[in-house]
């Protein structure tokens, strides 16, 4: 991710410092990022994406702050039900910001589960 200076530093500057994800290699720059910036941030890794997505609902009701999930598309199924049940719009109505690394782009050395 090349930009992942001028991400945080998007998200920092609109107050937004709570980050939970999965990690993945395609995001592992963002991930360093978060962890270089620990003392200004809010950061928990997660063991899948529907924690992760648990984690960020409950810290939006604690403190009325709109937080980062940060996951790879393959997790977007994982994510889907958790979402539906707890953040939706019809539901809790919890505002969230994902960051989605994609894998298996046509023609790009990956890893095979991504093919």
């Amino acid at each position: 991710m090349a930009n992942r200076k001028s991400l945080l530093d998007s998200f920092m500057k609109n107050n937004i410092t709570f980050f939970t994800g999965v990690p993945d290699s395609l995001l592992s720059d963002f991930s360093k990022e978060l962890e270089e910036k620990n003392d200004e941030i809010k950061h928990i890794i997660a063991p899948n994406e529907g924690n992760a997505l648990s984690i960020a609902t409950g810290s939006f009701i604690a403190n009325k702050q709109i937080n980062v999930v940060y996951l790879q598309n393959s997790g977007l199924g994982n994510i889907i039900n958790p979402f539906l049940s707890l953040a939706h719009k019809e539901v809790w109505s919890i505002p969230l910001f994902f960051v989605i690394g994609w894998r298996g782009r046509p023609n790009e050395k990956d890893e095979p589960q991504h093919r």
